[in-house]
């Protein structure tokens, strides 16, 4: 594998920001923006990173964004709110949203907010953790451009459509599960046909519906399966109810394919003092997660790891020593910096 050059968070942080900037964007919402994608390289997350930057600054140029949009609210009621995005940028129609499951939450013990018309809203996990930070027990769900085929097909019908927990405890960091619904994220498969690196079975299928680990004939061309065959299928169903039926957003197959795109958002935040006392939630969920860390590991593995363990692991290790980038990725910002003509991240000496 080839070596990867480190950058800073800082330099990362900089150069989407004048990215964004440039493209149209408020200095708010290129900050809100920059703030997300950076904070997903820092986790281990990098198919919602910094990589996303060329393909939100093409949405822009492609009328799929809009650089001005501004999120407004359709509907609301005590506990529940829709948002219409105005085509923004979706992470900043996402973060609003979650801010109003927050505060309807304080008030009623529920928010439930939904959102629809807006861009592709980056790593749900980010949402949810800073609901849970809040004391609240977090769900997230969003619908993308049909890339999946569903068990037993070969034809493009959901997204990657991931679904995102999050439960507060604390004294330590929250319980966050973030997955997509597909075998694999679909930039991460662009992440490794960037690397030229294969990707396991059984994540996708070529364009002519044979199976492949070459991630150049599934990224686009091909179409990728839901793992764990039709338990994932099922789930990304599920999705799919949740972020198009349930709040009435785009399906699947009628959201533009491309990297900008988004078909509808859904955030819950939950009191864990609707149906108890909080020290009761607490002493319960600390016990579970006690009893989990000390079970005996299985023949290959060093410890049972909770969900999100691993990401704060490398939110250290990168906050200390830095974030690494491929050279698919570099020349790809090294592009978008060309065209809008401003620097390209510099890596560390």
């Amino acid at each position: 594998m080839e070596d990867l050059k480190k950058f800073s968070k800082e330099e990362l942080f900089n150069f989407s920001f004048n990215a964004f900037l440039k493209s149209g964007v408020s200095s708010e919402d290129s900050e809100i923006v920059s703030d997300h994608l950076v904070e997903a390289n820092l986790r281990g997350v990098d198919s919602h990173g910094i990589i996303r930057v060329p393909q939100y600054v093409e949405g822009i140029k492609m009328g799929i964004i809009d650089p001005k949009g501004v999120p407004g609210v359709m509907k609301e009621k005590d506990f529940f709110a829709l948002l219409d995005g105005k085509k923004a940028l979706g992470i900043v129609v996402a973060k609003k949203a979650s801010e109003i499951a927050i505060e309807r939450a304080k008030k009623s013990g529920i928010g439930i907010v939904g959102a629809k018309n807006l861009g592709h809203v980056g790593m749900l996990g980010y949402y949810v953790k800073k609901i849970a930070k809040e004391g609240f027990i977090a769900f997230a769900f969003a619908n993308g451009p049909a890339l999946v085929a569903p068990w037993g097909g070969a034809e493009k019908i959901f997204g990657t459509n991931p679904l995102c927990y999050g439960f507060p405890i604390e004294g330590r960091e929250p319980v966050i599960l973030d997955i997509a619904t597909s075998a694999m994220a679909s930039f991460k498969i662009k992440v490794a046909m960037l690397r030229g690196e294969r990707i396991p079975e059984g994540v996708g299928l070529d364009p002519e519906g044979n199976p492949t680990t070459d991630p150049s004939r599934v990224f686009r061309i091909g179409t990728i399966l839901p793992f764990g065959g039709h338990k994932g299928y099922g789930l990304s169903l599920l999705v799919e109810f949740l972020s198009h039926v349930f709040i009435g957003a785009l399906p699947s197959t009628e959201v533009t394919v491309h990297g900008s795109a988004q078909g509808g958002f859904l955030i819950v935040a939950l009191s864990p003092t609707l149906f108890r006392e909080k020290k009761e939630y607490e002493e319960d969920l600390r016990r579970l997660l006690d009893r989990i860390k000390k079970c005996k590991p299985a023949r290959g593995f060093k410890e049972v790891l909770l969900p999100g363990e691993i990401e704060e692991r490398i939110y250290e290790e990168r906050v200390k020593n830095g974030i690494p980038l491929d050279d698919g990725t570099l020349k790809e910002l090294k592009r978008v910096a060309d065209e809008l003509k401003i620097e390209p991240p510099k890596p560390i000496e």
